[in-house]
């Protein structure tokens, strides 16, 4: 989610503290717009991509659904046979089914979600860039000004852009961090084999209740 990171960066900075550090505002005040607008510009595209996998993912919900019902349809249909161990297998078919459905559904509002965050940072971003604009005139001189108040600050050599480098990588790295932190906390103690035997476990408890109440379904 680098773009959404680095939106926000853009959003919560203080142009006015970034433009005293410049070392030529005349020239960096319109790469600071120039590099507000490219980010927009990629937000965007990322906007179009994000909403192309939101409508698979619903379609992608839609057809499992679909399958699982398909599933309860067939094993409906081994019960009237008299087969339950056909009807147990559709009916397991069901269950895996409709645990894919649950995830699909986590991943679909995830994607909702991020997309909402990006529409809004989007037109956030737009303001801000409609703001600077109208200011650029203003903020030079202010820039100048500061220069002549505080040259040390020139002597520096840093710009508006290493700042956003800086704080959009650091924002980066802390995430990934927490990433690589919470995968070792859900890891930690776990046995996959035992972890396999209980879903399994799980799975034949609830193909069995399930059989039942389809009987009685099929019996009302």
């Amino acid at each position: 989610m680098g773009v959404l990171n680095r939106m926000s960066t853009f959003i919560k900075s203080n142009v006015n503290d970034l433009i005293s550090r410049m070392t030529d505002p005349g020239k960096e005040v319109d790469l600071l717009i120039d590099e507000m607008e490219e980010s927009a510009k990629k937000a965007r595209g990322e906007v179009k991509t994000c909403m192309a996998e939101e409508k698979r993912l619903s379609k992608q919900a839609e057809n499992l659904r679909n399958e699982a019902a398909e599933w309860e349809r067939k094993a409906m249909n081994a019960v009237k046979a008299g087969d339950d161990a056909l009807a147990k297998q559709a009916l397991l078919r069901k269950a895996e089914t409709e645990a894919r459905v649950t995830e699909t559904d986590k991943a679909l509002a995830e994607q909702k979600d991020y997309v909402n965050k990006l529409l809004d940072s989007l037109k956030q971003l737009d303001a801000r860039v409609v703001e600077v604009k109208a200011r650029r005139g203003t903020l030079r001189q202010q820039a100048r000004a500061a220069k002549g108040r505080d040259t040390d600050k020139t002597s520096t050599g840093t710009s508006a852009f290493s700042d956003f480098e800086r704080m959009s990588n650091r924002i980066e790295q802390l995430e990934a961090e927490a990433e690589v932190d919470e995968e070792l906390r859900a890891q930690d103690g776990r046995d996959p084999d035992a972890e396999r035997k209980l879903r399994e476990l799980e799975h034949k408890t609830s193909v069995e209740d399930a059989l039942a109440e389809l009987k009685k379904k099929l019996n009302q």
